[in-house]
């Protein structure tokens, strides 16, 4: 699963990527970005990318003060299987895409793993909650991971999270297009582009505390 992801707002890749993805309001760097957090995400609307904020954790359940996570289902991850099953509607209509310099797996030690010449665009699925003023839903939105790949279990055996190639970014977010068995390619068990892996610091994953060794592209 990927259960914690990096922001680094000076990376050039990561501003890039933003201003693709239309996000504009203020966002800080975050090393260490867990499940339930407010995070940037990118959805489609009238045509283009357009940036909010979400809550990483598809499931929300409604409090006096707001929204939190949905403590039933652990959904920041949703599988490839489940999109054709029970998350089918959210597949084909609440696609979005979630920015971030890095994310992090656990095996003994923990890693954080980055491309080597880019910025990640995990794709991922978003809900719409409704508040007491229409104009402005609760979002939140969950990252899609797929079945392991041969070279990444010695990082992580369970998945691989979907991390979406540039010329990806414009069809994921076409809000008029509907299809999900369109993506059955890029929902395939792929390392996309070249990744680099290095230990770090479990309670500061800022700090790398290892040798970095290279994932080469598929």
């Amino acid at each position: 699963m990927c259960g914690a992801i990096g922001r680094v707002t000076d990376s050039p890749f990561v501003k890039t990527l933003m201003d693709m993805l239309n996000i504009h309001f203020n966002v800080d760097t975050d090393y260490n970005i867990r499940p339930n957090a407010r995070i940037p995400i990118a959805i489609g609307q009238n045509g283009e990318a357009t940036g909010i904020e979400a809550n990483w954790w598809l499931f929300q359940a409604k409090t006096e003060s707001g929204f939190t996570y949905d403590k039933r289902y652990k959904s920041f991850n949703t599988r490839k299987e489940k999109l054709f099953t029970n998350r089918k509607r959210d597949f084909s209509y609440g696609r979005c895409i979630i920015p971030a310099s890095c994310f992090y797996e656990w095996k003994g030690e923990r890693y954080k793993i980055e491309p080597v010449d880019g910025a990640i665009a995990f794709g991922g699925l978003y809900k719409a909650w409704a508040t007491d003023d229409p104009e402005k839903p609760h979002y939140s939105c969950s990252i899609i991971t797929l079945p392991p790949h041969p070279r990444f279990c010695h990082i992580h055996d369970k998945s691989l999270p979907l991390m979406l190639t540039p010329e990806e970014i414009e069809p994921w977010l076409d809000e008029s297009f509907h299809d999900p068995n369109y993506w059955l390619p890029t929902l395939e068990s792929k390392i996309r582009f070249d990744l680099r892996t290095v230990p770090v610091n479990k309670k500061n994953p800022g700090e790398e505390i290892g040798e970095a060794a290279i994932i080469k592209a598929d």
